[in-house]
């Protein structure tokens, strides 16, 4: 009869030390894309977070620039934040009770720092009634003196703010003392929005970005142009640390 034929104890275990190589191969080649695909979405999440943060930030800082006596409106105080990061300050023009923040000279009457993002009515917050509506000062077309406190539907808002009108009583109107907004980041790596008064005491305060680590900005020679730099840092799934910086240049409105 014909001896039975199998593997060698040699042969056995050099299959499986080739087995256990592409094994290890595959499992590396899984990692490193795993980790590529990592940092790639880690990118793009903090640029996308840059984007946004510039964009806030910019919206309010060009609507600043000089006053009517050429006093600048915007304070940058170099290194003397958090991990010497810089402090932006600045005021806004504001429309105090729907009248036009530009004088018969054209220049700003008014500057200030409106409570919420892009806000420059008064008063800072629309006066929300429980039954919907909105309380205004009335002025009757033909009869200014005869002003009037109502309430109108939000459609209705508009129509009246445009003729004059404005929000809130008619006794409540006056100019607010909210002064200047604040960007600085915290030791938690968050980038806040301060709203201060004209005491420079604290009146509202709100995160924008979360994994800030810097705020730069710099005054162009003319002082027209602030150029923004901002730098978020984030770690991957696999605890990598990922870095990434962005630039925009804010033309202030209101020099010149």
């Amino acid at each position: 009869m014909r001896q039975a034929q199998g593997f060698t104890l040699v042969e056995l275990l050099v299959a499986t030390l080739i087995f256990a190589i592409i094994l290890a191969g595959g499992y590396a080649a899984l990692l490193a894309a795993q980790s590529a695909w990592s940092t790639t979405d880690t990118q793009m999440r903090l640029q996308q977070s840059l984007r946004q943060t510039l964009q806030k930030i910019a919206k309010e800082l060009e609507e600043s620039g000089s006053d009517g006596a050429g006093v600048m409106q915007v304070t940058i105080s170099d290194n003397t934040g958090i991990n010497s990061s810089d402090v932006l300050k600045f005021s806004v023009p504001l429309c105090v009770c729907s009248n036009t923040p530009i004088d018969v000279n054209g220049d700003v009457a008014t500057w200030g720092a409106p409570l919420i993002w892009g806000k420059t009515g008064c008063p800072a917050d629309i006066a929300w009634e429980s039954n919907g509506q909105v309380s205004i000062c009335h002025i009757p077309p033909g009869n200014p003196g005869n002003k009037q406190s109502i309430q109108v539907s939000v459609a209705a808002l508009d129509a009246h703010l445009s003729h004059g009108d404005w929000l809130g009583d008619c006794t409540s109107c006056s100019i607010t003392n909210n002064k200047y907004i604040e960007y600085r980041i915290d030791a938690s790596n968050q980038l806040l929005r301060r709203v201060l008064n004209d005491a420079n005491t604290l009146v509202k305060e709100e995160v924008v970005a979360d994994n800030i680590t810097d705020v730069q900005a710099v005054f162009s020679a003319n002082q027209n142009i602030v150029t923004l730099t901002v730098t978020v840092l984030a770690k991957t799934f696999f605890n990598r640390q990922i870095t990434v910086s962005r630039s925009l240049n804010v033309r202030l409105k209101n020099r010149g």
